[in-house]
């Protein structure tokens, strides 16, 4: 088999003890190399599969994002008369297009005629869909249409969950075709179930990351799992499982970069270096503030989005009492469709999942693109941004739209940042260099346990050296310890 068991324990400090002593006296180091792997039958088919998996992806992933990026840019564009969304938008920072109403409603409603069709009334986030190692083939193929339909109303939800269902969902038929195989794979099915439906969402992820690591990251971190009440130990799965995953992850790249380039992002690190912007010791501090800030703002975002599901959930319960189960189903998506043309039409930035619109809104403040040669958006149309991003996902996400939140997160993230360079503090030369790359991971840090894979990320999307780094941790392990080390998460979610 090519993978040891998935969710092996964590060794106690007993076990530790007892391998120490029985470790080889000649090399140490190898006392914790795992037995050879490479070199079974059951490898090559594991590479095999695990690649045809990962070439699907790669070609899935392209025809996705551009249904639910390009195609839908392009609607939102028509719909507004040719003014091209989202760049034009963020230059005049005026209202929407009045149609977009109407047409959300439309797409929202049609989501909910999707999800009472293939009955599916409620899915399970990626996150989840990790730790447990389990994704079911049918409810996969679901999450993904309906997420697409989603993404194309211009619902503000992430398109990470769709992906990764259709992958997870994947897997689980190719593990379920190898068991096929003989007595001898059938014994192993559940093992390699489980390897599978991590390799089609690490495959997933290494589509829409900016890099094949990150998405081997972030879905390491998300498998790590609580070996005592209190979290102090962590399990995972062996070392051999983490390379298949990234073999996946690497093929799943380049069958997407082969199908079509994908574009390279703006070396925005390169021209703030050149312009005499470097690293200083007094950007440690800074950093810590952000981090805070980081954290006050996810507090907020999750108590408007409590407040949003709250008022959905009683909505929901009048509806089924009085409908049924479909009724309401239906009824709160189209809800949510209309109530996300109503914030478009009054904020467009707060359409779509963010993840196109991202580099346009940094480029927006930024002070060095062509595009936008001057910074624009004052203090309080960024918080209208922040504010109506908030109320969209939030509406979105209680009304039962099909999308995840990573993505939202991270564009919100980025408006903090340009909102914080606006405090009059010496930030550094070019403000927005130090507090949109901490800001826009130190919101999800905060709840979201994947520090490493939030370092990664706007590393890889500024294109940072190991010193743009050390920024981005502090405020990383500021909000993080704020939110969830001091316990406030758990005293807000018992509330």
């Amino acid at each position: 088999m090519s993978s040891a068991p998935l969710a092996a324990p964590a060794a106690s400090d007993e076990h530790r003890a007892d391998a120490a002593h029985a470790a080889p006296r000649g090399n140490p180091t190898l006392a914790e190399v795992e037995a050879p792997w490479a070199n079974s039958r059951y490898f090559l088919v594991d590479v095999v599969s695990l690649g045809a998996l990962a070439s699907i992806m790669g070609v899935a992933s392209y025809a996705y994002g551009y249904i639910v990026g390009d195609l839908l840019s392009k609607w939102l564009t028509w719909a507004g008369g040719g003014k091209d969304y989202p760049d034009e938008y963020l230059k005049d920072g005026g209202l929407g297009c009045p149609w977009w109403v109407l047409l959300c409603w439309l797409g929202g409603t049609a989501v909910g005629v999707l999800k009472v069709a293939v009955g599916l009334d409620s899915y399970n986030p990626f996150i989840v869909e990790i730790r447990s190692q389990h994704c079911d083939t049918l409810p996969g193929l679901k999450t993904c249409l309906c997420c697409v339909v989603t993404l194309f109303s211009g619902a503000c939800m992430g398109p990470e969950a769709g992906l990764a269902s259709l992958g997870g969902g994947i897997g689980t038929f190719f593990a379920a075709c190898v068991a096929r195989l003989g007595p001898d794979w059938a014994a192993e099915a559940d093992e390699r179930r489980r390897l599978y439906v991590l390799g089609g969402i690490c495959a997933a992820f290494g589509t829409i990351m900016p890099s094949p690591w990150v998405a081997l990251l972030i879905c390491m971190e998300c498998s790590l799992l609580k070996d005592d009440a209190e979290g102090k130990q962590l399990r995972l799965f062996g070392r051999r499982t983490l390379f298949i995953l990234g073999y996946a992850a690497i093929v799943a790249f380049g069958v997407r970069y082969g199908v079509k380039a994908i574009r390279e992002l703006p070396d925005l690190a390169g021209d703030l270096r050149r312009s005499g912007d470097h690293y200083k010791n007094d950007d440690l501090p800074k950093a810590a503030l952000l981090g805070a800030i980081g954290a006050v703002a996810a507090l907020v975002y999750a108590i408007i989005g409590a407040v949003v599901k709250g008022a959905f959930v009683k909505i929901g319960t009048l509806l089924e009492r009085s409908l049924g189960k479909q009724a309401r189903v239906f009824s709160l998506c189209s809800l949510a469709g209309l109530l996300t043309g109503v914030l478009g039409y009054l904020c467009p930035m707060s359409l779509t999942s963010g993840k196109e619109a991202m580099f346009p809104q940094i480029l927006s403040r930024l002070g060095t693109s062509p595009l936008f040669p001057t910074p624009v958006g004052s203090a309080w149309s960024l918080l209208w941004i922040v504010v109506a991003k908030t109320l969209s996902f939030s509406v979105a996400a209680a009304g039962g739209m099909v999308g995840g939140p990573f993505f939202p997160v991270l564009f919100i993230g980025v408006v903090v940042g340009q909102m914080c360079a606006l405090i009059p503090i010496e930030w550094s030369l070019h403000p927005t260099a130090i507090t949109v790359p901490c800001a826009m991971v130190a919101m999800p840090s905060s709840v979201f346990p994947i520090p490493f894979t939030l370092v990664a990320i706007p590393l890889s999307y500024f294109h940072l050296g190991t010193m743009g780094c050390v920024p981005i941790l502090v405020s990383i392990v500021t909000s993080y310890t704020l939110v969830v080390g001091s316990g406030l998460l758990k005293a807000l979610a018992r509330a």
